[in-house]
This record gives C-alpha cells, structure tokens and sequence, in this order.
C-alpha cells in the first residue's frame, strides 16, 4: 500500500490506459475478425453455378461444380477459352470476388469536365514558348558574345 501512496497522479493514469488497451485490443480484434468471417461465410454461401470469379491467387474463371469434400466446400472452376480451357478444383475460401457482367448506371460514370474548360488550359502557355526559334537562338548568342568580352 505504501508503494501506491508514493505513486504519482500521472503514473496511476499511465498504467490504467495500459490495462485499459490491454483488455481492449484483442476484443477489438475479436469483433473485426468476426465481422470479416460472417462475409466471407456469406459470400461463400452465395455462390452458384455459372457464376464467373476471381479467385485469392488472380485466376478468373467460371463455377461449374459445386461439392462439400468433408469440412471443406470444394468448387471446380473452367479458366481460359476455345482450345485452351482447362478445369481447376479449389476451396470455396480461395474466392476473392464474384465479377458481375451488369453495366454501370449512368450515375456511377463520372462527369467530364466541359470541352471550354479543356481548351482555356490548352491556350494557356508561358510568354517562352511562344517565342519563335530564331529568336531564342539569337538571346543564346548574345550571351555567348557578351560572356566572351567579358573574359
């Protein structure tokens, strides 16, 4: 008790914010790795025949079979076209994202900016460059000639 008494204000709230983020932290971690599982678990559920994928590894391909091997759901995939198709059978878990073939609504393309405001930024250039060649030749010369005198 004596050790707490010599204890300063500041060090008893030091070590209440530790205990505190201690306790915290993997309730924390918990929670978010929870939320992260129920997508997945959704996202795994959700999956059907025909659907065109993308899997962890960055193969695109298309579901053709779906089965349950044990604990594990196993899905069998056609990637390539024509004479080069091949089949591959993965984890439900290795699916990154199920690619949709819906063409995007008027209002998720963005706007351009109007052709006017383009071209006043293309007639805007420095004084330099509108100079003509012979003329920025002959300023170079003069130079020259001036730092030759000088030597």
């Amino acid at each position: 008790m004596s050790t707490l008494l010599a204890l300063d204000t500041t060090q008893i709230v030091l070590i209440c914010l530790i205990a505190v983020l201690l306790i915290a932290y993997p309730i924390i971690m918990f929670t978010k790795n929870k939320k992260e599982n129920q997508k997945i678990a959704e996202r795994t559920n959700s999956l059907k025949k025909g659907d065109k994928i993308l899997t962890t590894s960055g193969v695109y391909g298309k579901i053709i079979d779906i089965r349950m091997e044990g604990n594990s759901k196993q899905i069998t995939i056609e990637t390539g076209s024509g004479n080069y198709k091949s089949y591959m059978t993965i984890d439900a878990y290795a699916i990154y994202s199920v690619i949709s073939d819906q063409i995007p609504v008027a209002k998720d393309i963005p706007e351009e900016k109007p052709a006017e405001i383009k071209e006043e930024k293309a007639e805007e250039k420095p004084e330099e460059k509108a100079q003509p060649k012979s003329e920025k030749k002959s300023s170079k010369q003069a130079t020259k000639k001036t730092t030759n005198k000088s030597k």
